[in-house]
């Protein structure tokens, strides 16, 4: 049975994680009071909340969310995160731009709709250009191209008729008036 103190930070953790459309575990083991003040400010910057927690706490937090896809191997090790509750791009830059120019912390792992993902594969999301907004006006982009197409396909034979009717009737109407 928890603590009043753990319950609290428990409570806490599961509603950052609710609340989080991804958090990224890193491991700052080793960090100097400056390289980790230096990193807070960086995350603050990017809008990014920042903080250590034990390792049991965040698996219950995860199991309390129905984190089902999370698995609890991630959960060892000293642990910081980085929750990011707007843009899972934005996030993903900043920890791997300052884990990119530090020499000691680690990215371990992310948390993304309830999965787990591997380092690699968060790494993958920061290289991601233009951030969220980008990639969904890219999808919508890649759509609108070929529906635009088939719509015009569709209107063309309606359109040249209506010209066709347009242009006999002005035959018409300038015929009857030479008469």
């Amino acid at each position: 049975m928890p603590t009043q103190a753990k319950a609290g930070k428990i409570d806490e953790l599961t509603d950052k994680l609710g609340r989080a459309s991804i958090a990224i575990l890193v491991q700052t083991q080793g960090l100097s009071v400056k390289d980790m003040n230096e990193l807070r400010k960086k995350m603050r910057d990017a809008k990014v909340e920042f903080q250590i927690a034990k390792n049991t706490l965040l698996r219950i937090a995860a199991e309390r969310n129905s984190m089902t896809g999370v698995d609890n191997k991630i959960f060892n090790g000293q642990t910081a995160v980085a929750f990011g509750y707007e843009d899972e791009v934005a996030t993903a830059k900043a920890v791997a731009d300052y884990i990119s120019t530090s020499k000691v912390a680690v990215l371990k792992s992310a948390i993304l709709g309830g999965r787990s993902l591997t380092a690699d594969q968060v790494e993958g999301i920061s290289k991601i250009k233009g951030g969220k907004d980008q990639s969904k006006a890219e999808v919508v982009g890649t759509l609108q191209g070929p529906l635009a197409s088939t719509y015009g396909l569709f209107t063309a034979p309606l359109r040249d008729l209506c010209y066709v009717l347009q242009a006999r009737a002005e035959q018409q109407n300038s015929g009857a008036t030479a008469e």
